[in-house]
């Protein structure tokens, strides 16, 4: 299972930035490994060099200008087995002079010698271990081959090793077998020459036993081991042969009307078994020694494999990168210096909302957005993408921090040394609070943070859960002390009204609902008749304009277009009705008297 970022999980379930990193695809085991260990960096130069990598593996891949190159270059990272761990941990002799074959033809007490110097746990390595080591380094030459010098020289590619490479070949020509040869150990060729001897005397002694079977008891192996007869038949033949008029038979119960009967060897077959049997023992004692001494080679090329894990891990993964960057038409963050209070995005897109929409075959429009002070307030109807805009902002700057390209035409962001997000959206509550208390201990965490070094604060709803005056009230306190703290950006969506700081404050609102059309739907539909959700999130998408609007610096008013959403969206008309009448004489009470206003231009 892959680990989690190491962020907030709160910060994580706003952005779903996760749904991306699934995407992710590298062939190799070891480009697999590094998509696990995606993490969240507040270093420029690092960053910078996570970028450089992408484009890099991209130029590489662009380079290979067949696409037979480049599905080759595919094939050779996915056959890219892993090789064994203890090579990781293992600090392995100094390479010899020459991997060459006639290394392998010392004799058993110099193969001791080598295995003494060199790392216990080699001993234990058997076939499938030299197997994926031979595996990894045709398929990581392959690799190299395809690559130019450029690429080479970026992720670390050289390849060092032909020559254990030539030695472990010798044990099979292709990549997908691997056996110990005569070319390892040159006394096997006699030892396996008098095993193929023995093996043909036994099998020609068998032939005629089991002839002499067919000639005296009618019975015909037909070169099986065994054969299962009814029991009287069987009974006769052992009787027979017991009496010498034929080979000795065995046999034993199969079921209540049948036996399994099998040849007794006799003395030449026996002699012959045996004599192979030992042969063998003496072939495997020579194998192991020829795996010995081999696992010593390869462990004294354990650097430069190593080596060749790195450059691997790291390309399959920056290529992985620039595919998906292809695939979702991302591009390169711009950074800025820690501590510059500045985000700027243009056609930014919040995957898992713009997938959604498409789904529900509704529009999708991307963010365009600027913020340039230390605090941006941002309000707007209900419904009209305030929150998606957070989402989007979130989203793009974790990307970016976690060393990958983003899904927008620009972005243009500083590095955070956090993020945060507090308030209604993708947020879970701390034990024994309730939601506002969660938000005010979230707060001090986030003012904490930002005393220690610059961050990315993102507020939704901040305090809705209190009473509007208690709320506004302290929103204005948080939005000033905000302010206040140097590099730390802070971005609010809000229906509450709130000051901002001069010259440190931006306010914006939603473009809102088309309030000429939506009046039009409103009187000539009978919008009570709608049942889908998805036609109503359709009407409603059709009207809305998703546009951020700047509105200025000095204060951020609330508007809504909650009772037009609501009749949308199907609400009774009597009641939206009512609650019209209600909201306009509540603004009738709120409005000052006409001399007041006077004295107020008189006062200006």
């Amino acid at each position: 299972m892959k680990k989690p970022l190491p962020v907030p999980p709160h910060v994580l379930s706003f952005s779903q930035a996760d749904s991306l990193f699934v995407r992710l695809a590298p062939l190799s085991p070891y480009g697999k490994e590094r998509v696990a260990e995606i993490g969240f960096f507040t270093n420029f130069e690092a960053l910078e060099s996570f970028y450089d990598d992408i484009e890099a593996a991209g130029a590489a891949l662009d380079s290979l200008e067949h696409s037979a190159r480049r599905d080759k270059l595919f094939w050779h990272l996915l056959r890219l087995p892993r090789i064994p761990e203890s090579l990781a941990g293992t600090s392995g002799n100094s390479a010899p002079d020459s991997f060459g074959a006639a290394n392998f033809s010392a004799s058993n007490s110099a193969a001791k010698k080598i295995s003494a110097s060199g790392p216990s746990n080699a001993d234990a390595w058997g076939l499938m271990e030299l197997f994926l080591v031979k595996k990894f380094l045709v398929h990581y030459k392959g690799i190299f081959e395809l690559l130019d010098d450029e690429a080479r020289t970026r992720f670390g590619f050289f390849f060092s090793t032909q020559e254990l490479l030539d030695v472990l070949a010798a044990g099979g020509s292709d990549a997908e077998s691997f056996s110990i040869s005569e070319r390892h150990e040159p006394a096997l060729a006699a030892v396996r020459a008098r095993i193929a001897r023995l093996s043909e005397t036994a099998l020609e002694r068998r032939r005629k036993l089991q002839e002499a079977a067919r000639t005296a008891y009618g019975i015909d192996f037909a070169g099986r081991e065994m054969l299962i007869l009814p029991v009287d038949k069987a009974l006769d033949a052992m009787g027979k042969g017991r009496l010498g008029q034929g080979p000795l038979l065995a046999a034993d119960p199969y079921d209540s009307r049948s036996m399994m009967i099998r040849l007794v060897p006799d003395t030449e077959l026996l002699e012959a078994e045996e004599a192979r049997r030992k042969a063998r023992e003496e072939e495997k004692l020579l194998e192991q020694a020829a795996i010995v001494r081999l696992s010593a080679l390869v462990v004294a090329a354990k650097d430069a494999l190593q080596s060749y894990c790195r450059a691997v891990k790291r390309f399959d993964y920056s290529l992985a990168q620039w595919k998906l960057a292809q695939e979702l038409g991302m591009v390169r963050p711009r950074l800025r210096a820690r501590g510059t209070a500045c985000i700027q995005c243009h056609g930014a897109r919040f995957i898992p909302l713009e997938e959604e929409c498409r789904e529900r075959g509704v529009a999708y429009m991307p963010l365009d957005f600027e913020l340039d002070t230390p605090v941006g307030i941002l309000s707007g109807s209900n419904m009209g993408g305030k929150t998606c805009v957070l989402q989007t902002l979130v989203f793009l700057q974790l990307l970016a921090q976690c060393g990958m390209f983003v899904p927008a035409a620009a972005f243009e962001t500083p590095v955070f040394g956090w993020i945060d997000v507090i308030g209604a959206a993708g947020e879970s509550r701390g034990r024994g609070l309730s939601a506002y208390g969660f938000e005010i201990w979230r707060l001090i965490e986030v003012l904490h943070a930002a005393k220690n070094e610059p961050g990315f604060a993102v507020f939704d709803e901040f305090a809705h859960t209190t009473s509007a005056k208690e709320a506004q009230a302290l929103m204005q306190a948080a939005v000033e002390q905000l302010a206040s703290l140097s590099g730390t950006v802070a971005l609010f969506a809000t229906h509450i009204e709130c000051s901002l700081p001069e010259g440190k404050g931006t306010a914006y609102r939603m473009a809102g609902l088309d309030s000429e059309r939506a009046r039009s739907i409103i009187e000539s539909t009978p919008v009570q008749s709608e049942r889908s959700l998805d036609a109503l999130l359709a009407r409603i998408n059709s009207l809305m304009r998703y546009k951020v609007i700047r509105t200025g610096k000095a204060s951020a008013h609330a508007k809504s277009d909650a009772l037009a959403v609501a009749r949308l969206l199907g609400l009774d008309k009597d009641l939206v009705d009512r609650a019209q009448e209600l909201l306009a004489e509540s603004d009738t009470r709120r409005a000052p008297p006409a001399q007041d206003k006077q004295k107020e231009r008189g006062a200006e």
